[in-house]
């Protein structure tokens, strides 16, 4: 059903024309997101090293066992894009801080649980805030990387780490391969 993504040239998707993106935001808690992040699946996860952005003090009782989730601490907004590409339609979540920027971003692919895709995104509507740090200050990723989110409680604290199980189809894997490569970024195993 897929086969035909991984077969034409990519268009970058972190170009794609403003007006041809569909964009639609809610409000969210770092409590929220994080809780929904185990039932994605595998996602394609992308992010940039931060040092002017500390974990919002807001985020108590929650922590990160990778420095790469640190940002997911900061969530403010939640936004979903879909876009068409050369590649055919993609579609992926950017975390955005209390200031409009985008922090973190992660990437719809074959193998990721659309149910619990569609239970994140269906309260948003369409965007109509206007941030301009989006189109001043877009995301440019350090690394990629194929995630399963897990959750676990420790002393009362939700712990948010990648599990070790992180399995692909080989249309998955293609298909992150090129997405990483749109976002000019190295894809980590």
């Amino acid at each position: 059903m897929f086969s035909w993504l991984a077969a034409r040239s990519p268009l970058l998707c972190r170009r794609a024309l403003r007006l041809l993106a569909s964009r639609r935001i809610r409000r969210i808690t770092p409590h929220t997101l994080i809780s929904a992040l185990p039932g994605l699946g595998s996602v394609l996860y992308l992010h940039a090293a931060s040092k002017d952005a500390p974990p919002n003090a807001s985020a108590s009782g929650l922590l990160v066992a990778q420095p790469a989730f640190a940002p997911l601490l900061n969530a403010h907004w939640l936004v979903a894009v879909s876009v068409v590409t050369d590649d055919g339609p993609r579609e992926w979540c950017e975390c955005l801080d209390h200031l409009g920027r985008v922090r973190a971003r992660w990437h719809l692919l074959p193998d990721t649980d659309y149910l619990a895709w569609d239970a994140l995104t269906a309260p948003c509507v369409p965007c109509s805030i206007t941030f301009p740090s989006i189109d001043m200050q877009p995301l440019h990723p350090d690394r990629a990387s194929v995630v399963n989110f897990r959750v676990r409680e420790i002393a009362g604290m939700l712990l948010l780490e990648q599990d070790t199980y992180t399995a692909l189809s080989p249309l998955g894997d293609r298909i992150a391969a090129r997405i990483a490569h749109a976002e000019s970024t190295v894809l980590q195993s």
